[in-house]
C-alpha cells in the first residue's frame, strides 16, 4: 500500500469557492497515482484541501490554473516553514500508511518493509519481531507498506492467492479501512490538541462579502477597493452573514451585459456603485475582475478541558469535510468552483497558514491533509482503499472471488481514464 507526494502522483482538490476571481473560469483537472509493489494492494494518496478553502480565506487569485497550479519550485523566506510543512504532509501520509499497518498486524499479515520517503535507502532503522524492516528513503513525499507478494496461500478450491486475499472478508476490509480510519482519529486527536493548548483558528462569519484585491484596471472599471465589503449585487442581497461565494459567482456570471449595481460598504460609510462587468470571450459569462471572500472575523477558539475540546474537534472537523465534499461535488458536477492543486500549491497553503496562524495554522494544516486523504480513499473508486473495499463487498455479495486480473485490468483502464482526462 502506497501514498505518494510527487508531482504525478500526488495532487490536492481545493474548492476555490471561499477565494477567487469573482465569476472567471478555471480548467478542471483530477488527481491520480499509481504504483506499488508486487501484487501489493496498490492505494492512491489524492488529497482534497476543500478545507483550506475555509481555513485560509486569503487564497491566490487563479488567472490561469496550468500556471498558478505547476509554478515550478518554491520560493520561501522561511526555510523552517517550508521544512515544517513538509513533514505535517509526509506525517499525515505516514500515519494513513500507519493504519494499514496496525490492522494488517492485528490480524496477523505481516509486512516486510515500512518505509518513510521513496528512493533509495538512506537508512534502515531496524527490524522488528515479527520481520518488518522501518526504513528511510531518500525523498521524504510519503510512505508505503510493502506485503511479501511471493508468499501465496493455497485456498480449499486449490487457487493460490497472497496472504491478504486469504485473509477472511472481515479482515480485508479491516486492513483496507486501516489507513482511513487513521486519519479520521489523528486529525481530530490533533484538534483537540490543539484547542487545548494554542487555541483552534475559526471564522466568525460577518455580514456581506468581503473583496480581498482589486487590480489596477477593476480599480478604474469598478470603483472598488481593498477590504470593501459588498452587500448588494443587483438583486442579490449579500448583507447577512455566511454567504454561499460559489453561489455568488455563479450569480454574477449570468449577469446582464450591462451595468448592476453594487452597495459597498466602505469603512463608516455605504456607496452605490454602477459597475460594467468584464464578459469572458470563450464563456460568455460575465465578471467582476476582483478577488471576493466570505466576509469574517478570525479568532481562537480554546478549551477548558477535553469535553469542550472534544466538542471544538468535532465541530471544525465536520466543517472541513463539509467543505471538501461541497468540492468534490463542484469539481465532479463541472460548477467550475473546484480545481486540482498539485504538490507545489498544497505546500504553498501549509506555508501560508504557518505564516499567518503559526503552530496552530500548521496543526489545522495538518488536520486538513489527513481529512482529505482520509476522504478521498474512502470513496468507491478503483486503485483507492475504497475501491478495493468495492471489490471485497462485490466477492461477499455474488459468494466468488473476482478473478485478481480482472481487478487490475480495471484499475489500470481507470489510470488510463483519469491520465486521458488531465
Amino acid at each position: 500500500m502506497t501514498a505518494a507526494l510527487a508531482v504525478a502522483a500526488f495532487a490536492g482538490l481545493r474548492r476555490r469557492g471561499g477565494s477567487r476571481l469573482a465569476g472567471l473560469r478555471t480548467a478542471r483537472r483530477w488527481p491520480f497515482c499509481s504504483g506499488g509493489h508486487g501484487r501489493t494492494p496498490t492505494r492512491c494518496a489524492v488529497v482534497v484541501s476543500g478545507g483550506l478553502s475555509c481555513i485560509s480565506e486569503q487564497a491566490p487569485a487563479v488567472t490561469d490554473s496550468t500556471s498558478t497550479l505547476l509554478s515550478g519550485l518554491i520560493s520561501t523566506d522561511s526555510p523552517e516553514k517550508l521544512i515544517s510543512t513538509v513533514g505535517a504532509l509526509t506525517a499525515a501520509i505516514v500515519c494513513h500508511e500507519a493504519g494499514h499497518f496496525l490492522c494488517a498486524r492485528s490480524v496477523g499479515l505481516p509486512a516486510l518493509e515500512f518505509a518513510v520517503g521513496f528512493g533509495p535507502e538512506v537508512v534502515r532503522l531496524g527490524r522488528d519481531a515479527e520481520g518488518t524492516d522501518f526504513v528511510l528513503r531518500l525523498i521524504p513525499a510519503g510512505g508505503y507498506v510493502r506485503f511479501d507478494e511471493a508468499k501465496s496461500v493455497q485456498l480449499d478450491t486449490g487457487e493460490a492467492v497472497t496472504e491478504f486475499d486469504a485473509l477472511p472478508a472481515a479482515a480485508r476490509l479491516w486492513v483496507l479501512a486501516g489507513g482511513v480510519i487513521s486519519n479520521f482519529v489523528v486529525a481530530w486527536l490533533s484538534l483537540c490538541g490543539t484547542a487545548l493548548t494554542v487555541g483552534v483558528p475559526q471564522n466568525v462569519p460577518l455580514a456581506g462579502i468581503r473583496v480581498n484585491d482589486v487590480s489596477g484596471e477593476a480599480l478604474e472599471r469598478t470603483g472598488l477597493l481593498k477590504d470593501d465589503v459588498l452587500l448588494r449585487i443587483g438583486s442579490l442581497d449579500t448583507s447577512g452573514s455566511g454567504n454561499d461565494i460559489a453561489a455568488t459567482i455563479q450569480y454574477i456570471r449570468h449577469l446582464p451585459k450591462e451595468p448592476v449595481k453594487i452597495l459597498v460598504e466602505a469603512g463608516d460609510q455605504q456607496l452605490s456603485l454602477d459597475v460594467t462587468c468584464l464578459t469572458d470571450a470563450e464563456t460568455g459569462f460575465q465578471r467582476l475582475g476582483v478577488l471576493i471572500s466570505a466576509n469574517t472575523d478570525r479568532v481562537l477558539a480554546k478549551a477548558a478541558d477535553f469535553a469542550e475540546a472534544s466538542g471544538i474537534a468535532s465541530a471544525v472537523a465536520g466543517n472541513m469535510l463539509g467543505e471538501q465534499l461541497k468540492a468534490l461535488q463542484n469539481l465532479t458536477s463541472g460548477s467550475g468552483v473546484g480545481e486540482v492543486v498539485g504538490p507545489v500549491g498544497i505546500v504553498q497553503q501549509g506555508e501560508q497558514l504557518a505564516q499567518s496562524e503559526g503552530l496552530a495554522g500548521l496543526a489545522l494544516f495538518f488536520v486538513t491533509v489527513n481529512l482529505n486523504l482520509a476522504l478521498l480513499n474512502a470513496l468507491p473508486v478503483p486503485a483507492l482503499d475504497g475501491g478495493k473495499v468495492f471489490f471485497v463487498l462485490i466477492e461477499q455479495l455474488f459468494a466468488k472471488r473476482l478473478d485478481e486480473q480482472r481487478k487490475q485490468d480495471i484499475e489500470f483502464v481507470f489510470v488510463l481514464l483519469v491520465l486521458a482526462a488531465l
